[in-house]
């Protein structure tokens, strides 16, 4: 699988150097320059435009998967690359294969050769951008991408910036025709019957590959692109779960229908027999006919009786109770007004309780005062 990573040096010479160690650098390719002169070349650049300071160059790993790739191919790819993103730059590749995976350097120097402005890396958004147009180059060459196969959905970055905008792509209109169709298909051909009748698209399968074309674009798009939901295999899991599931609804509702049918003759049977009809049931031979509908009569179910019993009970249980709520009530209304007047009561042995202590105290000083007086009078007979 392919990674990407980014970096940026104030140093385009010093990063050259490293990368173009000849006991590590096996195959080497430049854009735009002479790849046996490229520091010279892109450090005369810089100078030519008076921008040789701050960011120098500007430098991407390209990794593949071990034992996945060759050092040639992979230079190719890596060229593609740069191609793809610093068309107007001087671009040195240099495969390593010093590791257990081969990996290419790509150095970009940072002067647009046409204008002179440096180059501008789009932040988060540029690097999703470069593994995005890694990924199609890889797949364009039946390389594995760092890129779960088993994402259900897969949106480009063009993509994501409709959604944003409330828009859908036409990929994302296969998705839809795809995800309506799978669940009324019965296999993976009538799926591809229905999209070409309902929806004018066309699926084209090439060994493990398939891929699809919307009639309004001109290309196929693999189905990888859309999404794992949307590989052959995944679709044919999905078709024959919905056609197992329908098989088994069928085979419920046939049970239910037969369990219906066999309820509705029970019961007939027993209303005939409740009814002193004859049953269906075979009876033995010689057996008298007549006892048989007595012997019947006597074990049938009186529905109606049972019925009448029932609801008798229900009246008296509603008797009963309404008999006991209203005792309740009763003797809840006759506690509340016991509690009632047991409070009246205390509340007047209270108050009846603070008047004798009032006039027990007045009582008292009364008392105190005839004595003060008397004791007065003693005093004042003393004097005499």
């Amino acid at each position: 699988m392919a990674t990407i990573q980014r970096s940026t040096t104030k140093s385009g010479s010093r990063l050259i150097n490293y990368v173009k160690n000849e006991e590590k650098a096996t195959v080497k390719s430049g854009h735009n320059l002479d790849i046996e002169r490229a520091k010279e070349q892109m450090e005369l650049t810089r100078h030519l435009y008076s921008k040789n300071d701050g960011i120098q160059a500007h430098h991407v790993v390209q990794s593949f998967k071990p034992d996945e790739i060759t050092p040639e191919k992979a230079n190719e790819i890596g060229l593609e690359l740069a191609e793809k993103i610093a068309k107007e730059h001087e671009v040195a590749v240099y495969t390593h294969n010093d590791r257990d995976h081969i990996h290419n350097h790509i150095v970009i120097n940072s002067i647009n050769l046409d204008t002179g402005n440096k180059y501008q890396t789009g932040g988060k958004k540029g690097l999703y951008e470069i593994r995005e147009k890694s990924d199609e180059i890889c797949l364009e060459h039946d390389l594995s991408i760092v890129q779960n196969y088993n994402a259900s959905i897969r949106y480009t970055l063009a993509e994501k910036e409709l959604l944003e905008k409330g828009q859908s792509s036409w990929k994302d209109e296969i998705r839809q025709a795809i995800n309506y169709e799978r669940d009324n298909a019965t296999s993976f051909d009538d799926l591809k019957a229905r999209l070409k009748q309902n929806y004018d698209i066309d699926t084209k399968l090439r060994g493990k590959t398939l891929s699809y074309k919307h009639p309004d674009q001109q290309k196929y798009v693999r189905s990888k692109k859309l999404g794992h939901d949307y590989e052959k295999e995944a679709l044919e899991n999905v078709i024959t779960r919905q056609v197992e599931r329908k098989q088994e609804y069928e085979r419920l509702i046939s049970r239910n229908e037969g369990t219906e049918r066999t309820d509705d003759e029970l019961y007939q049977s027993s209303h005939e027999r409740g009814n002193g009809e004859r049953s269906h049931n075979p009876i033995a031979i010689g057996t008298d006919s007549r006892e048989v509908t007595r012997g019947h009569e006597q074990d049938a179910i009186d529905f109606e009786q049972a019925r009448k019993i029932v609801n008798e009970q229900q009246r008296k249980f509603r008797r009963s109770f309404n008999e006991w709520t209203r005792s309740n009530t009763q003797e809840q209304s006759e506690d509340d007004t016991s509690v009632t007047r047991d409070r009246g009561r205390k509340q007047r042995e209270i108050g009846g309780n603070e008047r004798n202590d009032n006039e027990k105290h007045k009582e008292y000083g009364k008392q105190k005062q005839r004595s003060r007086e008397k004791s007065k009078e003693r005093g004042d007979e003393l004097s005499l």
